[in-house]
């Protein structure tokens, strides 16, 4: 059989990962097998709007009768048209896909009646096409823009314009009528939303390292190969190196745009050598005298330098969000797998560094690990005859609609990452649209927030921004963005048509809060409704509304919180005594229950233990004084918190004080003790910081609905507690045993804490942390509401 591997290359010319790959399978082909092979690259510009359509064009155009079997990997060579055509798929154009920019303007596709025309045109032909002649009609189309007036932030590059075209000639070119066969290098790959047309079968065949002379060796440093730019992370790397304080050095090599940038960062520490470009033949000898090869990208397509490291028995130390490195790195066996953080990577270079031993033996067991990984069962896949452990279906998964009146990613509150995390994990067993209610200055857009996880953001209308300030003005100016948009969603008619669209492919919806429910009834007839009850609304907002104009608001809450209590099939709420109260306030309700705690997402929050907290206070000049955190974002109860801090504040002067979040925002023009620093709305690396050095994370509650997710935070990072009782509410959890209790006073228990020896806080802090991680993370509270669902038969389809 002839066989042509069809690939673009980049302009301006440069080999890397994509080349090796197609030559590697190429010499199989031509070497161990009876089949002849040629790689047919043509130079593919993108650099610009016409350079990429220029380029998708020539590939469509490209005539292979002469060849039995084409395969292509990457845009725009999959344009080829071929009765057998494979599609063994590296990635997609990402910037126009799941790394594009968030908030990009798509108005103007509307503006100009042949723009208007031409999306049009492509939305009605959509992808599954009868007709071939389709492709070439819309190059012929795009060619007639060019003498129309339009202004040139049309045709920018990324933009919404582009993003279109592509894909829509993606969805042509991946047509199941047009590709014989399936494949992707990496599950990371096959797992990306809108990468492979659905109910496809899709074969996992991982490539291997284009070399064969990779072999093991003695470990005396730290090696790792890399392109020097941003989505490489290689700051990580030298930030903790900075923490590790063994003489061991790192060598990296590489080149790229951020070199001088990351030189910078590294200073004058000898340790840190760069080693600029490395010819090919050197680089086994560098991997065989390594102890361990750190690679810590994001959302890596695949990540060859991991088959490198493991080929030469080195164990690979990456991120929790590293996308294909995490596909053969097994954290503690083949290597460590740890949240995205300096400090988490050197506490494991320091135990590889100390325990030579175990780096050999995981080195060990990462060779046998990638021992299948080869070009035979690459090539035997790619024609047919797959092995059975890389045959994975892709079948149609159950779909999820969830409605919120607020953004959900990035999250910088407890409800937003609940929303978030909660989410992201499900969706490893569903998909997922959360469609969000902006403010008014917003710009709708649509981002994979996660694997399989999509917020569709809309912004408020105008009118309906202007009646909510009326609305907020009669109670005193206090944020009720949420009750608000039970009446007057209908004043933003895209939040609508959003919920119209996703719903449409549904198979359930979710009202997060009770204030969208009748959104959702009227986007979604029909449709099975499921409620996600955060809190008891009408208990909270009673005690945050006070006066004559916030009954008639309280009574909006009540209905709200009746229709979705009564009206749906499911009910979620963070804790079996809120599901309890709802049914004495609103009766009987004929939805399966189900109690979904809160959690803590652990990957997110470096573990600081005592001795290790210890140090940094040492470090930070920080002993001498007794620190204490709260955070907290603006919610009555927190505020309440805050003022019980402010109280306790003057009583105990060798505390300092410190106060995170937008609770801090109705203190700004208070006087507040001197021991007492409100800091607002931080980043979650200061939050992190503060969190590793403090003595005490505070969280004196006294009221509230659900449980507070902050003590799961607290408790995930190694930091002492002290709570109210009631802050402890609906979480397993003991006074003395994993906090104490703030009951007696908040000064009292602060003194308390200062009287307490470290041998007793410190076995505190760790019967803390093993609770969080067997009972409250969030993959394991996800694992567990989606196994109660398919009890109650709500049962995603099975591959």
């Amino acid at each position: 059989m002839k066989i042509a591997i069809v690939t673009p290359h980049p302009v301006p010319l440069a080999l890397g990962g994509a080349e090796n790959l197609w030559w590697g399978l190429q010499d199989h082909f031509q070497t161990k097998t009876e089949h002849e092979c040629d790689v047919i690259a043509l130079l593919s510009p993108e650099g610009s709007f016409w350079d990429l359509i220029s380029s998708y064009e020539t590939f469509s155009k490209l005539d292979l009768s002469a060849y039995d079997c084409v395969i292509s990997g990457k845009y725009p060579a999959w344009m080829v048209n071929h009765p057998h055509h494979i599609c063994y798929m590296l990635h997609r154009l990402r910037g126009l896909y799941d790394t594009y920019p968030a908030g990009l303007d798509d108005s103007q596709l509307f503006k100009h009646p042949k723009l208007r025309a031409l999306v049009e045109w492509m939305s009605d032909t959509g992808g599954d096409y009868t007709d071939d002649e389709q492709i070439p009609e819309l190059f012929d189309k795009l060619r007639e823009l060019k003498s129309a007036d339009l202004p040139e932030s049309t045709f920018a590059f990324p933009g919404p314009f582009i993003r279109s075209i592509i894909h829509f000639l993606d969805r042509a070119a991946l047509s199941p009528r047009r590709i014989r066969r399936y494949a992707s290098i990496s599950d990371t790959v096959r797992k990306r939303r809108g990468y492979f047309p659905e109910h496809v079968m899709v074969d996992v065949l991982h490539p291997p390292a284009h070399r064969s002379d990779y072999r093991t060796g003695e470990g005396h440093y730290l090696f790792t190969s890399s392109r020097l730019d941003r989505p490489k992370r290689i700051d990580f790397l030298v930030e903790a190196m900075k923490l590790v304080p063994q003489n061991i050095s790192l060598r990296i090599a590489g080149t790229g745009p951020d070199e001088e940038r990351l030189k910078a960062l590294a200073g004058n520490d000898r340790r840190i050598e760069f080693l600029g470009y490395v010819p090919d033949e050197d680089m086994p000898s560098l991997y065989e005298n390594a102890l361990a090869v750190p690679f810590v990208p994001y959302d890596e397509d695949y990540g060859l330098v991991t088959i490198e490291a493991m080929k030469s028995g080195k164990p690979v130390l990456t991120f929790t969000d590293s996308g294909g490195p995490r596909e053969f790195v097994r954290d503690g066996e083949t290597g460590f797998v740890t949240n995205p953080s300096a400090q988490a990577l050197a506490e494991r270079i320091q135990i590889l560094a100390d325990q030579p031993k175990l780096a050999k033996a995981m080195g060990e067991k990462a060779l046998q690990e990638v021992a299948s990984v080869t070009w035979e069962n690459v090539a035997s896949g790619l024609l047919q005859t797959v092995p059975p452990v890389a045959r994975i279906k892709r079948a149609r998964r159950l779909k999820l609609t969830v409605a919120t009146t607020f953004r959900v990613f990035p999250p910088m509150n407890g409800g937003q990452a609940r929303v978030y995390h909660l989410y992201k994990n499900l969706a490893d067993t569903f998909d997922i649209d959360i469609v969000s209610l902006g403010i008014s200055t917003d710009i709708r857009s649509e981002r994979e927030i996660a694997p399989g996880l999509l917020e569709i953001h809309v912004p408020k209308s105008n009118q309906h921004a202007e009646a909510e300030r009326d609305l907020s003005h009669l109670v005193g100016d206090i944020p009720i963005t949420d009750i608000a948009a039970y009446p007057l969603i209908g004043l933003t008619p895209a939040f609508h048509e959003a919920l119209e669209l996703s719903a449409l492919t549904s198979d359930a919806v979710i009202a997060c809060h009770p204030y969208l429910v009748d959104a959702l009834r009227r986007a979604a007839p029909g449709k099975p409704l499921w409620y996600e009850a955060q809190d008891v609304e009408v208990t909270l907002k009673s005690a945050m509304l006070s006066g004559a104009n916030a009954k008639a608001l309280i009574e909006e809450v009540k209905s709200a919180e009746r229709t979705s209590w009564i009206s749906a099939e499911r009910v979620f709420a963070c804790a079996s005594r809120d599901l309890a109260e709802l049914e004495g306030i609103y009766g009987r309700t004929t939805a399966h229950l189900y109690e979904v705690p809160n959690g803590v997402a652990l990957d997110e929050i470096p573990y600081t233990d005592l001795s290790r907290r210890r140090q940094l206070q040492e470090h930070s000049g920080l002993r001498h004084q007794q620190t204490a955190i709260f955070m907290g974002s603006w919610h009555g109860p927190n505020l309440e918190a805050i003022e019980e801090i402010l109280e306790a504040a003057p009583k105990s002067p060798n505390t300092r004080f410190v106060i995170m979040g937008s609770a801090c925002t109705p203190f700004r023009q208070r006087s507040v003790p001197s021991n007492v620093d409100m800091l607002g709305q931080v980043d979650d690396t200061t939050r992190n910081s503060l969190l590793a050095v403090a003595d005490v994370a505070l969280n004196p509650m006294r009221s509230g609905s659900g449980t507070n997710l902050k003590m799961l935070d607290y408790f995930a990072s190694g930091i002492p507690v002290i709570s109210s009782s009631f802050g402890a509410r609906g979480l397993s959890i003991e006074p003395d045993r994993h906090f104490l209790s703030s009951d007696v006073g908040l000064a009292e228990a602060l003194s308390k804490l200062a009287a307490t020896d470290d041998h007793r806080l410190a076995r505190m802090i760790e019967v803390a942390r093993q609770l969080v991680e067997d009972d409250y993370g969030w993959n394991v509270i996800a694992q567990r509401f989606a196994k109660r669902l398919a009890e109650t038969n709500f049962t995603p389809l099975q591959a």
